[in-house]
């Protein structure tokens, strides 16, 4: 069995900077067991990318707080899951402008090329579970259909534990296995 985890958007504007907030930052723990514990073939950690332009964007006008601008502090990876991952062979950025990524669909589509034959799993976790989680795990269900994509619940985190059920509960409508 060939495994590929993806971390949704663990970046410090998210989890202790701009847009943190205590449900998020208490995800980052969570996260880094999972990297330990996982034995993942494969990691992909998808990076929101914004420029100076950020509030003039649909986005931003909807969340007008300027958050991962490119190259800021608040745009890093929390510092305890890039050292998590440091060991994976094979690790992947993806930086995404907007909630999910076709670019992200892309690889995870290609990443399950490389090992046809083999049953293949997607795994999910990161923030926020209502917006690029839900969105990126969608994406992945339309880019490998036949491929079991499953999200890790205790591992994500979203604005308030409600928002956070919601996801989780329409995910599982969408034939996503929690775990």
């Amino acid at each position: 069995m060939k495994k590929i985890l993806v971390i949704v958007d663990m970046q410090k504007d998210f989890t202790t900077g701009v847009l943190g907030n205590a449900e998020c930052a208490a995800a980052i723990p969570e996260v880094v067991k999972v990297v330990a514990e996982g034995n993942f073939d494969e990691i992909v950690l998808t990076k929101d990318t914004h420029d100076q332009t950020y509030l003039h964007t649909q986005e931003g006008k909807y969340l007008p707080v300027e958050h991962c601008i490119e190259g800021t502090e608040g745009w890093e990876i929390v510092d305890e899951i890039q050292a998590a991952c440091q060991s994976c062979k094979n690790l992947h950025m993806v930086c995404k402008p907007t909630f999910g990524s076709l670019e992200l669909g892309y690889l995870l589509k290609t990443l399950c090329e490389k090992y046809k034959g083999e049953e293949t799993e997607i795994h999910f976790c990161g923030v926020c579970t209502g917006i690029c989680v839900i969105s990126n795990v969608m994406i992945a269900k339309a880019y490998v259909p036949e491929v079991r994509i499953c999200v890790i619940e205790n591992a994500c985190a979203c604005v308030t534990p409600q928002s956070h059920s919601t996801a989780i509960e329409a995910m599982k409508t969408c034939q996503v296995d929690m775990i």
